[in-house]
């Protein structure tokens, strides 16, 4: 009988890695079960891989009594889906309510994770993972405090998460001029996740209005990507009022998106570190200093933290014109980096056995 492993993302970010491993799993023999939750472009990063996952539950944009409730609903939910199914092992970031299925039932939990700043999260599921794997950029104490050393493997490898669908993929010019852009004239903003308990309590001085008004001005197209409603309200203001913005609300290609724009901003960090590894200026407001981004920066990869409009203004103006052809790209990376996706895979099999 193969094993069974079960993926449940909760943001599109997660999809897109834990679709490319998927595939790789299935190469490698294993059944995979695809979950995610109803967010933005959740859904549609695993589809854009040709796959099919099963949506369970959704984001819930309330207060703390919403969220919690969001996720009893999920608990639920996979309780229907999988008692079944009766998958073997778990893997997902750090997500409360696959977690606790999971650690209820009997299954095998592996752990990925970039941001131990996000604490409510993590202090509810990594504490029951049998694994937790995470780059070397993020010293082993900021996990270690969310677990018991003698009933949780730690595992780090020689990079960051993005690697996974940087280097398998390649950025596709028609797909960006297919949506009316011209390399180098656009700016792709994906506004800050201020609904999430990672942003509460923290101060953010940027203006996601006032950032696309300039950009117009300054003859850049802006392209959003929209996390919540208002996201998309607001830009159709803007083009009512005549600025160069436009919102994608499917699926996109971000890999192709970030390598022909002039810059990415954000304010979180996966796509500023997307960009950075693919040599186009990444731009992060996120207000608390990422292991992860120093890092890649420290490696000499564009990667500018920034508090401001102006100073957002600033590193798209200095930012130089020329791009460095995708195969220069690639071998930097596989230089100066490990492709995580075999360490990961070594450890589902480990915990397979």
């Amino acid at each position: 009988m193969r094993i069974k492993v079960w993926l449940d993302s909760q943001t599109s970010k997660q999809s897109t890695l834990l679709g490319f491993l998927a595939k790789e799993l299935n190469r490698h023999g294993f059944e995979t079960i695809i979950t995610c939750r109803d967010y933005e472009f959740t859904a549609e990063a695993f589809k854009v891989l040709g796959l099919e996952p099963e949506v369970v539950g959704h984001y819930s944009e309330g207060d703390a009594w919403d969220k919690v409730l969001a996720d009893v609903h999920r608990i639920k939910a996979f309780i229907d889906l999988l008692r079944h199914r009766k998958p073997d092992i778990l893997v997902s970031y750090p997500n409360p309510a696959a977690a606790r299925v999971a650690f209820g039932v009997g299954i095998k939990y592996l752990a990925l994770t970039d941001s131990p700043h996000s604490s409510l999260p993590s202090r509810l599921s990594l504490p029951l993972a049998d694994e937790v794997i995470f780059s070397e950029a993020i010293p082993t104490k900021e996990i270690k405090k969310y677990v018991t050393d003698s009933l949780t493997r730690l595992s780090t490898f020689r990079g960051v998460d993005e690697l996974v669908w940087i280097l398998r993929r390649r950025p596709i010019r028609k797909y960006v001029e297919g949506l009316g852009l011209k390399p180098g004239k656009y700016v792709v903003v994906r506004p800050h996740e201020e609904k999430a308990t990672y942003y509460r309590g923290l101060n953010v001085a940027v203006d996601i209005e006032s950032l696309i008004k300039q950009l117009s001005y300054e003859g850049y197209l802006s392209v959003i990507l929209p996390r919540y409603r208002s996201h998309e309200l607001l830009v159709r203001k803007l083009v009512k009022e005549g600025l160069k913005v436009i919102a994608l609300h499917k699926g996109f290609d971000g890999l192709s998106l970030s390598f022909y724009a002039k810059a990415v901003i954000t304010g979180g960090a996966t796509m500023a570190r997307e960009a950075a590894l693919l040599m186009t200026p990444g731009i992060t407001y996120f207000p608390l200093e990422l292991h992860v981004n120093e890092y890649v920066a420290m490696k000499g990869y564009p990667l500018h933290k920034v508090s401001t409009t102006q100073e957002i203004l600033d590193v798209i103006r200095n930012a130089e014109g020329k791009h460095p052809p995708y195969e220069e790209v690639r071998e930097k990376l596989l230089r100066d980096f490990e492709d995580p996706l075999p360490r990961i895979i070594s450890a589902i099999k480990g915990l397979a056995s």
